[in-house]
């Protein structure tokens, strides 16, 4: 054999074997097994691997093999509050028996509590509803789409929708029952059609009669709050009997036909008597008796028979077997006690999520292999075989990272079957997505005055800094915190204004003293966006740096009494109030000690809640020192003239601990107290006589102080030590070789510890102000995160004020409440 020369060995090692070079039966063979945002992102990859995964044909393949695969059902769908954002939905994916949870999406501005969902895809697609705003939202889970749809009526006071597949058109669609304001209608629209709008059915609704259309609507409601069915290529409604004048179970189903969009009514089974089990409901009853599911691509109704005092309870479950002849049989009777439930109303809603095969069904074991998926409101998942009557537990979402929040969904399930599918939910130009995404990368870098002007550029960009995805972003962008000083509010327009220190010093003495805050005042550090200003009978969530405030009022303390603490320093006003974040709901929480007829108490609230709530008795009463927030938890040191502990609060779990103190401390008169630094819980002990403050520290995952910082006083005269003045250690700051930030109500500088140095911001005694006035510096964090609300989502939008050189520049008025 001839050897090779030169210009066939370079050929030889130029010519790999490359994806291009496999013939394209193979490459689709491969590229069908692939996740589908894998497949998403594999159409950038060239033009021929672009037209090769949009062709209907590999989307019909691909579709009908990840339909396989789902029929496994080991992998859900979960939605649960974001713990990121501020009354914002995170939607998750988790195998079965997995720990750890996949996210996915986060949904702005919609809150789980309000939220109602089609637990069962349709075509990859799920269909749910904010019942606050009444706007509806369609996401494919597997690549991580989610968009509104229009809304395209007003004024409407009942609502309800389905998912649907058209098999002559290949379409998914949404068919939309409402009640206005003077009539029914029912109205459908088209998803992936950018010039699609919503259309009215074919057949007028109106022709139904009143009583059928407002048992249709009266039963989602108020009573069952789950969304219609799509089955046997129909959307089907169960109907409250209340308002029907046929016979029971008569015409009890309302049922739309997706190819001739026209409605017929269906018979309940003969047996269940729908009139006496909900025209009885009482406290003996479950919540929601029955109502109906999709099992095996079939129409069910499920039955519940809990009763109360009853020792077992059944649930049934009906398939329709002839939707002409109106035949039903009753395939399951599933035992419900104990496994499933402990009683009547614990969990509030118990149904049927779908049938899975374990492994690879074939023809000869696929009946041996088929369980029955049950859900339930509490979160979790059960199978139920058939054959055997066995339940087992196969997923639990409280059980994985997943900070579910409630123990029990308020309306139906927070969680569906999870199914692949490339199918898009818009037609979206993916350049304008890959614009899009850069755009929100550079605007995430600028300042909020900056972010408030870029809202006026156009309307894409407005809703993009509205977004909460956008103010998440934002927010994890390091920036150094800054400092506001907290002056008298405008009448009418705001209870605080904030401007910087060098702009607050501007104005001469006398007229300073006109700014500064009349009563007395205690501000919190920042907490994921948000700061919290306390007076001695108010305390406001604000931003300070969007000027939003909210007051938190006083409704639900009508027997609450503050601590009172007699010793009087410029971090006192006479309660305990703190400020902390909960991780499992995404809510700011202020939490106050205090006593309720005498008794020692714990009150709580979010800026979502009605009024404050009581959530049980600290196990010691605590210091006059506001407590310091680290990850989730407030701390607090015990109350002088005890042993001294930590007082510990778990805000997610709403559950007191006592934790040791420093040691060297335990038998120590020296004043301590609790702050955070650098994100770790900080203590702090004060020796007055000495003029000196150590700082003792407490590292993550770790149990035990270590020495920190040591802090001399006395050639400090304006934050001296003596006659029971505190100083407090605010912030640590990184740029500056770790000086410390003190606080004294009357001065404010930084301390380098390593020099004994301090460089002071302002002192009034130097500006020869009254002994009695105090300043109220706020260190807050650059964000735009908004207080939540239990108003509609529309009116929450961020708000921003800008103040400059002593004028302010509003784009829209603060927030008052």
């Amino acid at each position: 054999m001839a050897p090779d020369t030169p210009t066939t060995a370079k050929r030889s090692r130029q010519a790999p074997c490359t994806a291009a070079s496999l013939p394209e039966e193979i490459l689709s063979e491969i590229l069908l097994l692939l996740p589908s945002r894998s497949i998403l992102r594999f159409r950038v990859v060239c033009r021929s691997w672009a037209a090769l995964l949009s062709s209907p044909a590999f989307k019909d393949v691909y579709a009908a093999k990840a339909r396989a695969r789902a029929r496994r059902m080991d992998k859900f769908v979960v939605f649960a509050p974001s713990p990121n954002a501020n009354g914002s939905m995170a939607v998750y994916s988790c195998a079965r028996g997995a720990a750890v949870a996949d996210p996915l999406f986060t949904v702005d501005r919609v809150r789980v509590d309000f939220m109602c969902l089609s637990s069962k895809p349709c075509h990859g697609t799920m269909l749910f509803s904010d019942t606050r705003s009444g706007v509806y939202w369609v996401c494919n889970p597997s690549t991580g789409e989610c968009v509104p749809l229009p809304k395209q009526r007003r004024g409407l006071m009942q609502s309800s929708a389905g998912l649907v597949y058209d098999d002559r058109t290949k379409e998914r669609k949404v068919v939309h029952l409402f009640k206005d304001m003077t009539h029914f209608g029912c109205d459908i629209y088209a998803l992936c059609n950018p010039t699609q709008q919503w259309r009215p059915a074919n057949q007028d609704v109106q022709l139904l009669g009143f009583n059928i259309l407002k048992s249709v609507l009266g039963i989602e409601d108020s009573v069952t709050k789950i969304p219609p069915v799509f089955a046997n290529g129909c959307l089907h409604w169960l109907a409250y009997p209340a308002y029907m004048d046929t016979p029971d179970g008569q015409d009890a189903i309302l049922c739309f036909s997706v190819d001739t969009e026209t409605f017929t009514r269906l018979n309940a089974p003969s047996s269940v008597h729908l009139a006496a089990e909900y025209k009885e409901l009482d406290e003996n009853l479950p919540a929601v008796p029955m109502h109906l599911a999709e099992l095996e691509g079939s129409l069910c109704l499920v039955h519940d028979l809990r009763r109360r005092g009853q020792g077992r309870s059944w649930l049934d479950v009906w398939m329709l077997r002839d939707h002409v002849a109106n035949e039903w049989s009753l395939d399951h009777r599933i035992v419900v006690t104990p496994l499933l439930a402990r009683d009547v109303h614990s969990p509030r809603f118990i149904t049927v999520l779908g049938s899975s095969s374990d492994g690879d069904s074939c023809a000869g074991n696929e009946q041996e292999k088929k369980k029955i998926l049950i859900a339930t409101s509490q979160h979790q998942v059960h199978a139920y075989d058939p054959k055997e009557g066995g339940i087992q537990l196969v997923f639990s979402a409280p059980k994985t990272n997943i900070r579910i929040g409630r123990k029990e969904a308020a309306a139906a399930l927070w969680l569906g079957l999870y199914e692949d599918n490339v199918v898009q939910v818009e037609g979206a130009n993916s350049r304008d997505k890959e614009v899009l995404s850069a755009v929100t990368k550079i605007l995430a870098r600028l300042p909020v005055k900056s972010i408030a002007h870029s809202m006026l550029v156009c309307r894409q960009w407005r809703s993009l800094i509205e977004s909460e995805s956008f103010i998440i972003s934002h927010m994890s962008m390091k920036r150094p915190k800054r400092i506001l000083m907290a002056s008298n509010g405008r009448p009418r327009r705001a209870f605080f204004e904030f401007t910087t220190v060098g702009n607050w010093l501007e104005a001469a003495s006398p007229a300073l003293a006109d700014t500064l805050v009349n009563d007395k005042v205690i501000c919190s550090k920042p907490c994921h966006g948000l700061n919290l200003i306390s007076t001695n009978t108010d305390d406001f969530m604000c931003n300070p740096c969007t000027r939003a405030i909210k007051c938190l009022g006083r409704h639900g303390k009508s027997h609450f009494t503050p601590a009172g603490h007699e010793r009087r320093h410029a971090f006192s006003v006479g309660r305990n109030i703190g400020f902390g974040f909960d991780q499992s709901t995404g809510e700011h929480v202020a939490v106050e000690i205090g006593y309720i007829n005498g008794t020692l108490a714990c009150v709580i609230k979010t800026s979502s809640e009605k009024q404050w709530n009581c959530i049980g008795k600290p196990p010691r009463m605590v210091s006059d020192m506001p407590p310091a927030h680290v990850d989730g938890t407030l701390y607090w040191t015990s109350e002088p003239g005890h042993e001294r502990v930590i007082v510990a609060l778990d805000i997610s779990t709403r559950e007191f601990n006592v934790l040791p103190c420093e040691p060297s401390l335990n038998n120590d008169r020296r004043h301590a107290f609790l702050v955070e630094l650098k994100g770790m819980l900080s203590l702090v002990a004060v020796d007055a006589s000495a003029g000196e403050m150590v700082i003792w520290t407490m590292p993550k995952n770790m149990s035990s102080w270590v020495g920190a910082y040591k802090i001399c006083l006395d050639e400090h005269p304006d934050y001296s030590l003596a006659k029971g003045q505190v100083v407090m250690p605010v912030e640590i700051d990184d740029g500056n070789d770790g000086r410390i930030l003190l606080n004294t109500g009357r001065a404010l500088g930084y301390y380098d510890a390593k020099t004994g140095e301090l460089d002071s911001m302002y002192s009034l005694d130097q500006l020869k102000l009254p002994r009695s006035s105090l300043a109220f510096p706020v260190l807050c964090q650059e964000s735009l995160a908004r207080i939540q609300d239990d108003n509609s989502p529309a009116s929450s939008l961020p708000r921003f004020a800008m103040k400059d050189a002593g004028h302010a520049s509003t784009l829209s008025t603060p927030t008052q409440r």
